[in-house]
């Protein structure tokens, strides 16, 4: 980060930054964690391992759409600085 003071729109977009970078890696993990629980079930014969399966990848494409917000809102703050700092070099 640079020295410059943050606007309170950078701010929430940050937080929405952190917030939604740090669910969808505890997402992704979760749901790589059940993938592999509902690929042991499979091993073992259980009923269940298709649902459970299911469910972990539905948790990885939920984590995988929280990352890719977060990469949204943290270029949104790079874009708002780069017009800021245009702003100033042109006064």
């Amino acid at each position: 980060m640079n020295d410059t003071m943050q606007t309170s729109r950078e701010k929430k977009l940050l937080t929405k930054y952190w917030v939604f970078g740090g669910s969808g890696a505890m997402l992704l993990g979760s749901g790589l964690s059940v993938l592999l629980h509902g690929s042991k079930l499979k091993e073992v014969g259980a009923d269940s391992w298709f649902w459970v399966s299911t469910g972990g990848f539905a948790l990885i494409m939920s984590g995988l759409s929280f990352i890719g917000d977060a990469n949204r809102f943290r270029t949104m703050v790079d874009v708002l600085r780069e017009l800021d700092a245009r702003e100033k070099a042109a006064h």
